[in-house]
């Protein structure tokens, strides 16, 4: 019985099987978002170069952590939207915003980010809605998809905690502290964005979180470790994206300068301390996986019988 199943293991051409259900859940990631085709687009081109900076891990192995690791993003990806909505309507709900910065950030010169709109037509106002509608997300997961395909674990877990998964936890005393709008509703403008509200509670909850601009920081943590890769263009794309992304909160007047500061500022930050937490996460695994992921037995041993 052993013998056979060992047999029926070894028959079959499991990286394959691997590349299949990775190529079938980033799919459904895209299906998830409503990706447009230039969201994939834009993904394939940030793949061009992966392997400049693939690891030497065999695929097999990498599939036993990244495939479930992938699935978990997409998990939570698909139920992180309602999450984050529910904490949102119960801060507006109770109120608790002992600091009101509307007219502060009004009265400050250049502050409302009008310069950025020096310059505006209408196909430049569409461009800056799409890469402000999904940069919120998709930087992230160009960067996660990207990072899966290297095959480095830790490169995703960079990411992922980089992005999201340490950010809305951390980020969110400040929008529990400070009210402050968004910068079209407090002078009184159109909103850019075409956004339709079904209820004056919908448009307060939309907009009253403004200080640190979440776009800004999620987009610059990406461009900070995208620029720690070898491929260049991946690199200048995510450069471009990114940059884009944070120009696109003042041209469309939606975030205060300072908002898009703080959010730089508070971006360095957590990818600071997600360095720190990997490099201590690490030191917890055992050493007998490291060796298993690594493959470094299967090379001994094909060493010694290469010797014999």
């Amino acid at each position: 019985m052993k013998e056979r199943a060992q047999s029926w293991l070894a028959a079959n051409d499991w990286t394959m099987y691997g590349i299949i259900v990775s190529i079938f859940l980033i799919w459904r990631i895209g299906i998830e978002g409503g990706w447009s085709t230039a969201c994939w687009v834009l993904l394939l081109i940030c793949l061009l170069g992966v392997r400049k900076d693939q690891i030497d891990v065999d695929w097999k192995r990498f599939f036993i952590l990244g495939l479930p690791m992938l699935g978990i993003f997409y998990y939570f990806y698909g139920s992180g939207n309602g999450i984050w909505w529910k904490i949102a309507n119960w801060m507006f709900e109770n109120n608790r915003h002992p600091w009101n910065w509307d007219q502060m950030m009004k009265s400050i010169p250049y502050n409302d980010g009008a310069w950025a709109r020096t310059f505006h037509r209408v196909k430049l106002d569409n461009l800056m809605v799409w890469v402000y509608n999904y940069g919120f997300v998709l930087s992230l997961w160009i960067c996660i998809v990207r990072s899966f395909w290297t095959r480095s674990i830790k490169k995703m877990l960079s990411y992922a905690l980089s992005g999201h998964l340490m950010q809305f936890p951390l980020i969110l005393p400040f929008y529990n502290l400070i009210l402050l709008r968004e910068v079209w509703w407090v002078k009184g403008q159109p909103d850019l964005l075409g956004r339709n509200f079904a209820t004056e509670n919908d448009l307060l909850v939309n907009v009253m979180n403004c200080f640190p601009s979440m776009h800004t920081s999620i987009s610059f943590a990406m461009l900070l470790l995208a620029l720690r890769e070898k491929d260049r263009i991946f690199k200048y794309m995510m450069v471009a994206y990114c940059a884009s992304i944070i120009f696109s909160t003042m041209y469309l007047q939606i975030h205060w300068v300072l908002d898009v500061i703080a959010g730089m500022a508070f971006a360095y930050g957590i990818v600071k301390l997600a360095d720190l937490v990997i490099h201590l996460g690490s030191k917890w695994i055992p050493s007998s996986f490291k060796s298993f992921y690594n493959g470094k037995k299967d090379k001994a041993f094909n060493k010694e019988t290469m010797a014999a």
